[in-house]
């Protein structure tokens, strides 16, 4: 009951507020589109063959972060760490051996070991 009695009955400054305020309805503002996709998934295996591209171009053992760089470099945009760096480790343990883990933190094609 109380605010009632002050919305119809306003204080000086509380009437100011309300003479201010326009007759027009507020608009909603469109919100600016970002322009990177966001949620959009990759397919099947392309950062896979992004991380082997990197890795074959490279011919030396690189850290995931820098895969990771390169791998956005090469797809245009981006790209989970945590994407790269699985594909990097289950390559290592899976049974065709795709990458070598060189030294912790490292890791190469397995073709390109001497």
């Amino acid at each position: 009951m109380r605010l009632v009695g002050q919305l119809s009955n306003p204080s000086a400054a509380l009437a100011a507020v309300f003479e201010a305020l326009s007759d027009e309805p507020i608009k909603a503002t469109a919100r600016p589109q970002p322009q990177l996709e966001v949620g959009r998934r990759l397919g099947n295996g392309v950062v896979q063959r992004a991380v082997i591209k990197v890795l074959a171009a490279a011919g030396l053992p690189m850290r995931p972060a820098e895969v990771h760089a390169s791998v956005e470099r090469l797809l245009g945009h981006r790209v989970s760490k945590n994407s790269v760096s699985w594909c990097l480790a289950a390559g290592a343990r899976s049974e065709k051996h795709r990458f070598v883990r060189t030294a912790p933190g490292r890791y190469q094609l397995r073709d390109a070991t001497p």
